[in-house]
């Protein structure tokens, strides 16, 4: 983090507020990585108080609102670090002891639960006046002392049981599989098929494409992220590392990472001295006490073979430890609590708490017991080495074993402190980051080669190490032949919640709010440490202030015995006076003279116990709970250590997963699409059959037709059409100023056309707008005269009129060669357009339903959805919507159902159609009506734009009033969008609508005493609808050029003031969700979720990320898509 550039107070508020203000905005991730920042940059011990406070009150927040118990419990212990290092007084660090305590069942938390309430409350009692804050602080911290008191009063110390708070399902459980449906079994299908190279080809992940498709999806950040995915692989060859959140330093040892962690981030408590601090038993004198023998020894004989026969003693051989010369006893007794003895030094080993100062301490009652019988302690230690081995304690008679029993049953081998619970709460977060399939990189670098048992089956076993091995492509695969399609099910299984952390988020922000938990949780443990190693401290201190003591006095006794009684001095002045010669080096202030000042008043009142306050008095004990809680600390690192470990397998392996999907339904669409081809040429009456008649001639010329008639009927046909075709092209020339205008609303009830017996166009009428459905044919209406009103004032209308395309002579058709060939595919020929059909209802539908106000405004009026329809259209579409308020659209198989029904509702009333334009206005017309007659209607609310048009003459001044008119958006033409924007450069898509609209010019009417000038147009608006929506028409042969410039013209934010009249300035609009045309004429919807743009596809497997708003620019030019209807969402809601 940069350093700001002012004074650390001022810099403390500036960190507290930023951090402060991302928790407030609900991202505490953010939050946590600026505190985490400033204490690398300046250390834990000078952060503010506050920001400690701060991320204590973050990890106290995620603790309530955690399921899982192993996590809040990890959460808690965190806080209570965190608010101990705030000086202020408050409730917050003994009530999460209390929570703690409660949840563990555990009397440690609950006393320290109860000395932090006490401190506080201590504190709180030097006040003159408590504040109303401070008396509820008060109350809190006396409920929580009264709470724990009560606790361990009645001996609760057993874990709680709670169901509620028992771990959740693994994430890993949870795994969606869209490898059962139609389009997974259209993969199987097709892998099925491949041959053996290609199934191995497929395997082989081409870095350059990767990136390619990650920096569509993602830009920038994600090239980085996977720069920095491969970097590390290319240089390191591995997949895993171990990271350190704060600091953000990798390691490729997890022993380095934990070396890092206590020498740079307080992760093991320092003492003062090294002197005091507890040691293990080695590991030599840990095996000795495992041996089975321990009999009691014959101490009297002993000490005589001692004494008289040292020499044969020096000889003996100890095994293990152990040997088998010495004398034995027949003691029951003994032999009993020598065995419980063993038993308890055994566990205590195994639990790592048996200190050599438990071991001193019982080699002192040998030394002691043998001294009677005249062998001294050299004697021991050098010549017998007998004070090496625990065979010494079995020469003790049954006092001094009970005194060693006694003290080693006060030592206990756990401690209640949870971190058997963060240990099973790491292991949950681990588990995720685990894989199974090895990845491996080619000799240059150019390829990602995925484990070859994913071509022959599962993977069971986990790959915890990650190592990359480098090799050659061809000779990885070469041995393994594909079985089966396990990899079509591997590339279709993925986690429901993939979306918590996928790529490229920031790799320090993965488990970065229990990591930093869970490293306070450190920091706490050895705050423990540093009180109990203080205690002890405490204790040889008063110990050696007693021993001084003892010696003053034993001075005195040895000088009486040469002196006269009047001259002895009392024990008492010689104290005192070495007590004023402590006070006058150090002025009390070390603990040395506080505790020795301590012992020589217990021993002049003749105190049986220190009058210091601690349970435990044995240095031994202490030593045990020392490293009871050093254990604690270890685990807890070693936990820190496995939340460190990252796998970049599992960092881009849904990445991959979801781009060899998509290259796989490419393969799959490329090869439905050559399935079709020649079906698809029947479809258009025009260009079909001319594409139809060259494939018939190039067959003649090419196998050598002698029929020669038959080659030029062929072309006289072709001929024809191309003349046809050619008048065509110049008709539309002549109407192409009239393709712009308005989405217009049809007068005549939708609802009565299927009594009409007419047959739906399937095309947008562009020509001279009509108020009501008419019966001429598209060629009839194109003749009317372009100087009327009604040619100048257009609108875009779904026509009702009946197809009146000309029939092939059925002579001619048999006369054709390749007869045979059109009836194969006339079959799948109406499969494609009946697909074509579904899949320009299904986009648009998802495009509606991602409009964001739509979806308010029926869940704000659900209640108000009508009962008992009795027309199939509006009933089928108040089910879909229904479906889609209630959020049960999510189901799979209830989805199609109710798209299945709506699409045959359409066409039972003929007006289904495979152009989205024509099914859009369709919805609207049929959308059903509100119960209640007061509530304006879905589609007059939201869709509906009302405008006139007003124009002032400039040659004779006339102003004519036309009547207001109703319609659902704009109609443009692609090529004159493209046009203007290549024309004029930088110019905003709004004008270019402007500039367009501008070309419809109005006369100046004469009936009504005008002069028949031709003026601009006003467009005005009175109402903005809360939707806007754009139309482009294309020509269907644009090449991927004209496709891409077309899109670079649009935006995906407007300000609709610039098209009209009577709206407040910067009315902004941004699109949400388009309906696009792409090739073989399937339809796509691009919706914005979130932060980025997706696209769906019919049958699609799943929705494809795209990108930012130049990624979909760019998607529609490589994919060819050609955006049809454009959704534009006001920013804010709009008013008159």
């Amino acid at each position: 983090m940069e350093h700001l550039l002012f004074g650390d107070g001022e810099e403390d508020e500036q960190l507290h507020k930023l951090a402060g203000g991302y928790f407030a905005q609900g991202d505490h991730i953010k939050a946590l990585e600026v505190i985490e920042d400033s204490i690398s940059t300046r250390g834990k011990q000078k952060l503010a108080g506050k920001l400690h406070f701060l991320q204590g009150s973050i990890f106290f927040k995620l603790a309530n609102r955690t399921e899982n118990s192993d996590i809040k419990f990890a959460f808690l212990l965190g806080s209570v670090e965190c608010f101990t290092q705030h000086y202020g007084v408050h409730e917050f660090s003994a009530m999460a002891l209390l929570d703690l305590a409660q949840q563990l069942g555990s009397a440690v938390y609950y006393r320290k639960a109860i000395n932090y309430a006490k401190e506080s409350l201590s504190f709180l009692a030097t006040y003159d006046r408590l504040s109303l804050l401070e008396q509820n602080t008060k109350t809190t911290l006396e409920n929580v002392v009264h709470v724990a008191e009560s606790k361990i009063l009645v001996g609760l110390t057993g874990k709680n049981s709670d169901p509620n708070l028992r771990e959740s399902k693994g994430v890993r459980d949870t795994i969606r599989s869209d490898s059962q449906n139609a389009a997974g079994q259209r993969l199987r299908s097709y892998w099925a098929g491949m041959n053996v190279e290609s199934k191995r080809n497929f395997t082989k992940v081409c870095t350059v494409e990767l990136r390619g498709y990650v920096e569509r999806l993602y830009g920038r950040e994600g090239q980085e992220a996977l720069e920095q995915v491969l970097t590390c692989a290319k240089t390191n060859r591995k997949w895993k590392f171990w990271m350190c959140r704060t600091c953000s330093l990798k390691f490729f040892y997890p022993k380095k990472l934990k070396s890092h962690l206590e020498q740079e981030h307080a992760a093991k408590f320092k003492p003062s001295t090294k002197k005091h601090m507890p040691q293990r038993v080695n590991e030599a004198w840990a095996s000795m006490i495992s041996v089975a023998g321990w009999e009691p020894v014959d101490a009297v004989a002993a000490a005589e073979m001692i004494k008289t026969r040292l020499e044969f003693v020096k000889e003996f051989v100890y095994e293990n430890g152990w040997c088998k010369d010495w004398p034995l006893a027949a003691d029951e007794k003994r032999s009993k609590l020598l065995k419980e003895i063993r038993l308890l030094l055994v566990s205590f080993w195994d639990r790592k708490i048996l200190s050599c100062s438990i071991r001193d301490w019982m080699m002192h009652f040998p030394v002691m017991h043998l001294a009677k019988f005249e062998v001294s302690e050299h004697t021991l230690t050098t010549e017998c080495h007998l004070l090496k081995t625990p065979q010494s304690i079995c020469f003790l008679e049954c006092r001094e074993l009970n005194q060693i029993l006694d003290l080693l049953k006060q030592i206990k081998c756990e401690r209640d402190d949870g971190t058997d619970l963060i240990c099973r709460a790491v292991d949950s977060l681990w588990g995720l980051t685990r894989v199974k399939e090895k990845i491996e990189l080619d000799h240059q670098f150019t390829h990602m080669l995925l484990d070859k048992r994913l071509l022959r089956g599962k993977i069971a076993s986990f790959d915890d190490v990650g190592t990359i091995d480098v090799c050659d492509h061809n000779v990885y695969y070469a041995k393994t032949r594909p079985q089966g399609d396990d990899l079509i099910t591997w590339l279709l299984d993925y986690p429901l919640i993939d979306e918590s952390f996928e790529f490229p988020r920031s790799i320090r922000a993965h488990n970065l709010d229990i990591w930093v938990a869970i490293l306070r949780s450190i920091h706490f443990t050895c705050r423990t440490l540093g009180i109990k190693y203080s205690k002890k401290l405490q204790i040889l201190c008063y110990d050696a202030g007693l021993l001084e003591a003892k010696n003053i006095c034993i001075c005195e006794d040895e000088r009486r015995r040469s002196i006269l009684e009047h001259q002895w001095i009392k024990y008492a002045s010689l104290l005192g006076d070495k007590c004023e010669e402590h006070l006058k080096t150090d002025a009390g202030d070390s603990l040395n003279t506080k505790l020795f000042l301590c012992a020589v008043r217990d021993v002049l009142e003749g105190a049986s116990h220190p009058a210091f306050d601690y349970p435990d008095l044995d240095v031994p004990v202490v030593d045990s709970k020392i490293l009871l809680v050093e254990n604690s600390r270890i685990n807890l690192l070693n936990d820190l250590a496995r939340l460190s470990a990252f796998d970049y397998r599992s960092y881009i392996l849904h990445l991959l997963k979801r781009f060899l999907r998509e290259k796989l339904d490419g393969l799959v669409d490329m090869d439905a699409k050559a399935k079709v081809a020649a079906a698809e040429a029947y479809l258009l009456p025009e260009e079909g059959k001319i594409s139809l008649l060259k494939k018939k001639k190039n067959k003649c010329n090419k196998e050598g037709y002698d029929g020669l008639q038959e080659l030029a009927r062929v072309a006289a046909a072709e001929a024809d059409l191309l003349s046809e075709k050619k008048q065509h092209k110049e008709k539309t020339a002549r109407s192409k100023k009239n393709k712009h205008g308005n989405i217009k609303r049809t007068s005549t009830s939708m609802s009565s056309l299927p009594d009409q017996n007419l047959e739906h166009e399937s095309s947008v009428n562009l020509e001279p707008g009509v108020t009501s459905p008419s019966l001429k044919t598209v060629e009839e209406d194109s003749t009317e005269p372009e100087d009327t009103l009604s040619s100048e004032r257009s609108r875009l209308e779904i026509s009702s009129s009946t197809d009146n395309q000309e029939e092939e002579d059925p002579k001619d058709m048999q006369n054709m060669p390749g007869e045979d060939s059109l009836s194969k595919h006339l079959e799948a020929a109406h499969v494609v357009a009946a697909t074509r059909c579904n899949s320009a209802l299904e986009m648009t539908l998802k495009a509606l339903c991602n409009i964001k106000v739509l979806k308010e405004y029926l869940v704000h009026n659900q209640h108000q959805f009508p009962d008992n329809l009795e027309e199939q259209v509006p009933c089928a579409l108040q089910n879909f919507f229904t479906a889609f308020v209630s959020k049960q659209i999510k189901d799979e198989g209830l989805y199609c159902d109710l798209l299945n029904k709506l699409l045959a509702a359409l066409e039972e009333v003929h007006l289904m159609s495979s152009d989205v334009a024509e099914l859009f206005v369709s919805i609207l017309e049929f959308w059903p009506c509100w119960k209640s007659p007061h509530i304006e209607s879905v589609v007059t609310r939201l869709f509906t734009l009302d405008e006139y048009e007003r124009m002032s003459c400039s040659e004779c001044r006339k102003k004519p009033n036309y009547s207001e008119q109703s319609s659902y958006g704009v109609v443009v033409a692609a090529d004159s969008v493209r046009d203007l924007k290549c024309a004029f450069g930088n110019i905003k898509f709004e004008d270019v609508l402007k500039e367009i609209r501008m070309e419809n010019e109005m006369l100046c009417d004469i009936k009504t005493g005008g002069c028949g000038k031709a003026n601009f147009v006003h467009h005005i608006i009175s109402t903005c609808p809360p939707i806007f929506t754009i139309v482009l028409e294309w020509e269907k042969d644009e090449t991927e050029k004209e496709i891409s410039e077309t899109a670079k013209a649009l935006e995906w934010e407007i300000d609709i003031s610039r098209l009209y009249e009577g709206v407040e300035l910067n009315t902004k609009y941004r699109l949400v969700s388009m309906v696009g045309c792409g090739e073989a004429e399937e339809y796509i919807c691009l919706a914005y979720k979130k932060i980025r743009w997706f696209s769906f596809r019919h049958e699609a497997l799943a929705k494809e990320a795209v990108g930012n708003w130049k990624s979909v620019v760019k998607f529609c030019g490589e994919r060819k898509v050609r955006p049809r209807i454009l959704f534009y969402e006001a920013v804010q809601w709009p008013h008159k």
